[in-house]
């Protein structure tokens, strides 16, 4: 059932960019070169125009929509993915409806290519494609702040505002066409409202849970953990899922950050564990106790708890351990899952919960533990898992850790004959 119901929102997304073509097909005029162009050219814009809205709605972050793709953490990959193709195919909009243009006047075309304030829904146009090629520009090319950068993308909303403009004034097929005309504007209100409760006014929609800091402790590998008190109501979350973290203090960026819960359940702390990559984590060791933190979340899909196969390895690279640590620590004598872990680290210095977890093992006789050193073992495998978890192909593999780490080990599974649906990971970062 979660395999099924992690493709529905994908479809949902295929379906919703296929019908604006299907409502514009009636009044669709091909036969010439031109009406062929210009009929391209109004594909690609209702198609693009569509995803550009659609991946408004993906990034409000919204937990409702986590089941039908899978994750949080799949929404945002799917989010980048569709954000690509909406560029690519309103770029080639004006240009191939300029290009149909010429056959009968060059003059007609420039005034495409180079709209001006007595051609309004053009201008319109242009300048919500200006602005969409300089916000892409500078998130590809700039290196910029995570702040700035954040700062950057709330002139999206402005690029949306503009292209809706331009659909709601331009004489075109969505003027004509009523069903189609409330298809586009509506699905384009809709992404203007999830633009304005994620960007401009998230800090009073955004529903989120008050605590403070109870405690920072900075331990071996350079990793930080913060350990964190309610003010009044407590979070209720899975193991494995992870929350946003917003610190009211001086010196750490007023950003929210994700963090997987290290905490069990049941605990009336919350706990969380970064390494120091960069500028945003080194200064998680400034936090002081009480420092106010606000909450969202939870968020995701990876926990063992949501998969009906009681036959699991867990894989976990590096600070890629933190997710498993809520799992591990919700196990009790009780527990019927038949589970492997296997702890990837460098040195074993790294492995600064291996104590931990050997102590849950004595206790937990169907959890077992795999510590594993890549500076003298190498690189672990699939293979090499195989050959120390009986019947691998059989269980369900939660993978966390650095992405090429996760990446190669998915293609390694499949190799063996594992589904794909059977493999889950987590794939977030902060630095």
């Amino acid at each position: 059932m979660p395999k099924v119901k992690s493709r529905l929102g994908v479809t949902l997304i295929i379906i919703m960019a296929s019908l604006p073509v299907f409502l514009w097909k009636p009044h669709a005029i091909f036969g010439t070169f031109s009406n062929d162009l210009r009929s391209i050219g109004q594909i690609l814009g209702l198609v693009g125009t569509t995803l550009f809205a659609i991946n408004f709605i993906l990034s409000a972050r919204l937990k409702i929509m986590e089941p039908f793709f899978g994750g949080l953490n799949r929404i945002y990959i799917l989010h980048h993915i569709i954000g690509g193709l909406a560029f690519v195919l309103l770029l080639f909009h004006p240009l191939t409806i300029s290009v149909s243009y010429m056959t009968f006047s060059i003059t007609s075309a420039a005034q495409i290519l180079i709209p001006s304030t007595g051609n309004l829904p053009v201008l319109y146009g242009a300048i919500s494609m200006a602005l969409i090629i300089i916000l892409l520009v500078v998130t590809f090319y700039v290196p910029l702040m995570y702040d700035i950068w954040k700062l950057t993308h709330k002139f999206l909303g402005l690029a949306l505002f503009f292209a809706t403009l331009h659909i709601f004034f331009i004489p075109s097929t969505v003027s004509e066409n009523l069903i189609l005309r409330t298809y586009m504007l509506g699905l384009s209100g809709l992404a203007l409202a999830a633009f304005c409760y994620r960007t401009l006014f998230n800090k009073f929609l955004v529903r989120r849970v008050l605590y403070t800091v109870n405690g920072v402790k900075v331990l071996p590998g350079d990793i930080t953990e913060i350990i964190m008190a309610p003010v009044s109501k407590k979070l209720n979350y899975s193991p494995g899922q992870f929350v946003f973290l917003d610190f009211a203090s001086l010196g750490i960026s007023k950003e929210t950050h994700p963090f997987s819960i290290t905490s069990q359940p049941n605990s009336e702390l919350i706990s969380v564990a970064a390494k120091s990559l960069g500028d945003f984590t080194e200064t998680l060791k400034l936090l002081k106790t009480d420092t106010q933190v606000r909450v969202e979340g939870p968020f995701g899909m990876f926990t063992y708890t949501r998969y009906g196969n009681p036959n699991q390895v867990w894989i976990a690279g590096g600070i890629g351990i933190t997710p498993f640590l809520s799992m591990a620590r919700s196990l009790n004598s009780a527990n019927a899952n038949q589970i492997d872990l296997y702890y990837s680290v460098n040195t074993p210095q790294e492995a600064i919960y291996l104590d931990e977890l050997a102590a849950k093992v004595q206790a937990v006789p169907n959890f077992r533990v795999f510590p594993f050193y890549s500076k003298t073992q190498g690189r672990l495998s699939a293979e090499i898992i195989s050959k120390a978890t009986s019947n691998v192909t059989a269980k369900d593999i939660f993978l966390c850790g650095p992405p090429p780490m996760m990446k190669s080990l998915r293609e390694q599974f499949k190799k063996l004959g594992l589904k794909n649906y059977k493999i889950h990971s987590e794939e977030f970062a902060i630095n």
